[in-house]
């Protein structure tokens, strides 16, 4: 009888830590910087040459370069940006 209430203790003990433990999951990972115009990866958006928002995204840039270029023809870039992905 002992054994038992013992037995059933310990199940419930693990019963109520696993939601605890549920919460305890990886942040999820941060998506991954790259310029949209020479497909380089930047750092963070801090170490960014610059930034742009088309239709309520953000673009991220490796250079002063690359801004003024995206600003010119946005769709254009992407166009190239999805293209170039897709041949990797």
């Amino acid at each position: 009888m002992r054994t038992n209430t013992i037995a059933l203790t310990a199940l419930a003990a693990i019963a109520m830590a696993t939601p605890a433990l549920a919460q305890h999951k990886r942040p999820p990972k941060a998506e991954a910087l790259v310029c949209p115009v020479m497909g380089g990866k930047i750092a963070s958006k801090q170490a960014a040459a610059g930034h742009s928002t088309y239709k309520g995204k953000t673009y991220y840039f490796c250079c002063a370069g690359c801004k003024p270029q995206f600003d010119k023809d946005p769709a254009g870039v992407l166009a190239a940006a999805a293209k170039r992905a897709k041949g990797k």
